[in-house]
C-alpha cells in the first residue's frame, strides 16, 4: 500500500499564525499601556517631587541627614507654609499630649484610640520639596526606608484629594461629571430652585429640622465654631499672594470664607476634559445646610480645593491643624466638616468596557495617609468632632468608605433617599444624611448604568425632587444667565455630610460637656434604624436631642 503525502495547508497555518500574532500584539499592548500609564496616573494620584513626613524633630533631622548616606541624589527642602510642629500648640493642647522626645511617638498613629499621650509634644508634619537630582517620590520613599532612622518616622506621598469622588473623574460618566448644580451638559440642567424650594424640601422633613428650630429660638447655647474645609465661592486655580477674607457680612449665609495661600496646587485638568469642571460652590451649598442646622455657630469655610475639586493632602493637614489649634487656644468647642475624601486605589482597567481584566495600580508606591491620620489623632485629642464624606463610588462597588471617613475618630456620612433608604451612588459609612439618589441612566443619553445622579429629572420638581437636595449658591459661583438664582438643586455624601455636622454643632450646644466621641454617640443613639441589614441608620434630630438630654438625666 502506498502512502499519499499530503501537502501541508499552509492557508489555515498563515490564519493561525496571525491570530497568534494578533493575540500577542493584543497583550503587549495592554502591557505597554500598564506600563506607560504610570506617570500619567501617578499626576492624577500624588503631587510630584513632594512628600510628606510625621516624626519627632530629632528623628526627622537624623533621617535627613542619613539620606544622604543612602544616596547622595536625595536632597529634602523643608516647606514651611505647609508645615507644623505641634510646639506651636498654645498650652491647653500641649497638656493633653505626650511628653517631647519620645521616641518612635508616629508610630503609634493608627491605633484608633485616644491615647493622646502617644503622641508627642516634638511631633512635626511637615511637607518637603525634593530638590536633589532624584526626584522620584517612590525612589525616595524607597531609600527613607532603607535608613535606620526611618523606622521611626511616616512618610507619605503628597496626595491629590477631591471631593469627593476620584479627582481623575466621576465614576459615573465617560463624558465628565454630573455633579454640578448647574447639571451635566450631555444630561440637561435642573431648575433654579427658590428659597421657598428650599425651606420646604423633603430632606429637612425627613431629617426634622423643625426640632432643631425649636431648640435655636431658646436661651443658653454654648459658643461653637465649625470649621468647613472645601471649595470656596471666591477660589482661583492662581497661587494667592496672600490670604484675603471675605466679610461674614457679604454673603446670605453669613460665613467667614478663608482664602489659605496655596503655594501648589494640583495641576488643573485639560481645558474640555471630563475633569474640567467648576465645583466651586460645592463647598458654600454644603455650608448652608450646617447653618441651617446651627443657626448661631460660627462658620468659617476655609478653602483647600480648587474649583476643579482639587487640593493636596499637606494642604489639608496644615490648615486642620491650624484652624484646630487656634480654636482650642480660644477655649471654643470645634466641629470639623469634611466633604472631602481620598479615595482608595482602584485597579487599572485596560480598553474596560471591551475587557473585564484588572491589574494593581500602575505603581508599586502603596497608598499611605499616615499624615492624615495623625491630624485626625490629634483632632481627637483636642476634643474636635470630625466628620466626613463617605464617597460617591459605589457604582464601581467600592463600598468602604473613602479616607478620612473609615477611621474609627471620623463620623463618616453615606447619603440617603427620601425613603431613608441609602442611595444607590453611596458608599457605605457609619450613619447616613439626605443626598439625594440616582436611578438607571435614560437610554439615549449616555451609556447605560444602574445608578447615576439625575439631577436632569428635577426639572421644575421644586422642593419635592427625590434625586436632590436645595442649598445656597454664591453669585460668584453661577454663569451671567443665573442672574438672581440664590438656590439650586445638587446630589451626592458631600450635602448629607454638612447635616450631620450642624446636627453635632447644635448638641455641643446644647450640651457642651460632651465629648466630641460622646457626640458621636449621640448622634448615632437618634439614628432611625434601617429595616433591611444591609441599610445604614439615617439622622434624626429629635430623636438624637432626646438621647442628649438623657445624659444630663
Amino acid at each position: 500500500m502506498s502512502t499519499i503525502a499530503r501537502k501541508p495547508n499552509y492557508r489555515t497555518n498563515r490564519t493561525s499564525l496571525i491570530i497568534l500574532l494578533l493575540l500577542l500584539v493584543l497583550i503587549a499592548a495592554i502591557f505597554w499601556r500598564y506600563r506607560t500609564a504610570a506617570q500619567a496616573v501617578q499626576g492624577e494620584y500624588f503631587m510630584a517631587d513632594e512628600i510628606i513626613l510625621v516624626g519627632t524633630t530629632a528623628d526627622l533631622n537624623a533621617l535627613i541627614q542619613e539620606l544622604q548616606t543612602v544616596n547622595d541624589n536625595i536632597s529634602l527642602t523643608l516647606d514651611p507654609n505647609r508645615s507644623f510642629s505641634l510646639q506651636t500648640l498654645a498650652p491647653p493642647a500641649q497638656q493633653t499630649l505626650g511628653p517631647q522626645t519620645v521616641a518612635s511617638a508616629a508610630l503609634q498613629v493608627g491605633s484608633g484610640n485616644a491615647a493622646c499621650t502617644q503622641l508627642s509634644r516634638d511631633l512635626e508634619i511637615n511637607l518637603y520639596q525634593l530638590t536633589g537630582s532624584t526626584d522620584d517620590v517612590e525612589a525616595v520613599l524607597d531609600a527613607i526606608a532603607q535608613t535606620s532612622a526611618g523606622s521611626r518616622v511616616l512618610a507619605d506621598a503628597n496626595w491629590v484629594i477631591g471631593a469627593p469622588w476620584s479627582p481623575t473623574g466621576s465614576p459615573w460618566s465617560p463624558t465628565g461629571s454630573p455633579w454640578s448644580p448647574t447639571g451635566s451638559t450631555d444630561q440637561g440642567q435642573p431648575t433654579p430652585a427658590t428659597m421657598n424650594d428650599y425651606l420646604n424640601q423633603w430632606a429637612f422633613r425627613t431629617i426634622g429640622l423643625a426640632d432643631a428650630k425649636a431648640v435655636n429660638t431658646g436661651p443658653g447655647l454654648a459658643p461653637i465654631r465649625v470649621g468647613v474645609f472645601d471649595t470656596s465661592p471666591l477660589e482661583s486655580n492662581e497661587p494667592m499672594a496672600a490670604s484675603i477674607q471675605e466679610s461674614a457680612t457679604q454673603n446670605a449665609l453669613q460665613v467667614a470664607i478663608d482664602h489659605p495661600e496655596f503655594i501648589n496646587t494640583p495641576v488643573p485638568p485639560e481645558e474640555g476634559s471630563p475633569q474640567d469642571i467648576n465645583v466651586a460652590n460645592h463647598g458654600y451649598f454644603g455650608t448652608s445646610f450646617i447653618r441651617e442646622l446651627a443657626p448661631s455657630s460660627d462658620i468659617r469655610l476655609i478653602r483647600v480645593l480648587t474649583k476643579n475639586n482639587r487640593g493636596d493632602l499637606a494642604t489639608l493637614n496644615h490648615a486642620l491643624l491650624q484652624f484646630m489649634g487656634q480654636a482650642n487656644e480660644e477655649g471654643i468647642m470645634t466641629v470639623v466638616n469634611m466633604s472631602l475624601g481620598v479615595p482608595p486605589l482602584e485597579p487599572f482597567r485596560p480598553f474596560a468596557p471591551l475587557l473585564n481584566w484588572e491589574f494593581p495600580p500602575p505603581f508599586e508606591l502603596q497608598r499611605q495617609l499616615n499624615s492624615l491620620e495623625t491630624v485626625m489623632q490629634v483632632g481627637e485629642c483636642l476634643d474636635v468632632v470630625m466628620v466626613a464624606a463617605a464617597g460617591n463610588d459605589s457604582a464601581q462597588s467600592l463600598k468602604v468608605s473613602n479616607y478620612p471617613g473609615n477611621w474609627g475618630t471620623v463620623l463618616s456620612v453615606t447619603a440617603s433617599n427620601q425613603d431613608n433608604q441609602q442611595s444607590c451612588y453611596a458608599n457605605d459609612g457609619d450613619l447616613a444624611a439626605p443626598g439625594g439618589d440616582g436611578g438607571p441612566s435614560d437610554p439615549g443619553v449616555r451609556e447605560p448604568i444602574a445608578c447615576e445622579p439625575k439631577l436632569h429629572a428635577c426639572v421644575n420638581m421644586g422642593p419635592n425632587c427625590p434625586y436632590a437636595v436645595i442649598g445656597y449658591v454664591h453669585p460668584n459661583t453661577l454663569q451671567s444667565s443665573d442672574s438672581g438664582v440664590t438656590h439650586h438643586h445638587w446630589v451626592g455624601t458631600s450635602f448629607a455630610t454638612p447635616m450631620v455636622t450642624g446636627l453635632a454643632a447644635l448638641v455641643r450646644q446644647l450640651n457642651p460637656a460632651l465629648s466630641a466621641a460622646e457626640v458621636r454617640d449621640v448622634i448615632q443613639c437618634g439614628t432611625v434604624k434601617p429595616t433591611t441589614p444591609q441599610e445604614v441608620p439615617v439622622i434624626n434630630v429629635g430623636r438624637t436631642l432626646a438621647c442628649a438630654r438623657s445624659l444630663n438625666n
